[in-house]
């Protein structure tokens, strides 16, 4: 047994809204003490992913996700019991799945898409940090993550974002973002202040 709980921080946003950014942050932050979960490792196999009208996947709807199983394995790691899974490739040929051990320390960041939606994972969170940015910043960044990191093609990621991405937001993410414990501006402008997130976590940490 261990003198701590676990403690499930939810880092939520749209797609390419800096989600990754602000997580890798905390992770610094907080070393040793944190681990992250992400729900891309959650997809469903590609056979199973909801389609389109197009009869193309959609990965931007609930649907795409095995969320019974994540919140299953989050009360695993509340429990206090470390996890094992796998990667998901997002099916890129070739590449094999990475064997996953996410530690059940003293917090655990949840990073991805529906969390606030679905009220089976959002019970599970301690804490939730939505992290805010245009939509326009995020269609810039989306263009070049997913060229280079998912082999896509610009024409196959601006019919993602107009199909999938956008009515996700519209429909999953945006009438739930005012259920989010902290807000953090992605604002090219202006640097990411995490002070408020890192006051909120200590809280939790220090009860």
């Amino acid at each position: 047994m261990t003198d701590y709980r676990t403690h499930i921080v939810g880092v939520v946003g749209g797609s390419a809204s800096g989600k990754g950014t602000v997580v890798t942050r905390l992770l610094d932050h907080y070393g040793a003490r944190a681990a992250v979960l992400r729900m891309d490792d959650y997809y469903r196999p590609i056979g199973e992913v909801p389609r389109d009208g197009e009869g193309e996947p959609n990965f931007d709807v609930p649907g795409s996700l095995a969320l019974d199983r994540l919140a299953a394995d989050l009360d695993q790691l509340k429990a206090g019991r470390d996890l094992h899974i796998q990667s998901y490739t997002f099916n890129q040929p070739g590449v094999e799945p990475e064997s996953l051990h996410i530690p059940a320390v003293p917090v655990v960041f949840l990073d991805g898409l529906f969390m606030l939606h679905d009220e089976g994972v959002r019970s599970r969170l301690d804490l939730s940090v939505l992290v805010h940015a245009t939509p326009e910043r995020r269609l810039a960044r989306r263009m070049v993550r997913d060229q280079a990191e998912r082999s896509l093609t610009p024409d196959i990621i601006q019919y993602q974002w107009d199909r999938h991405v956008r009515p996700g937001d519209l429909t999953y993410l945006e009438p739930v973002q005012h259920l989010a414990d902290v807000v953090v501006a992605n604002d090219p402008d202006v640097p990411i202040d995490l002070t408020p997130a890192l006051t909120a976590i200590d809280t939790l940490l220090n009860d």
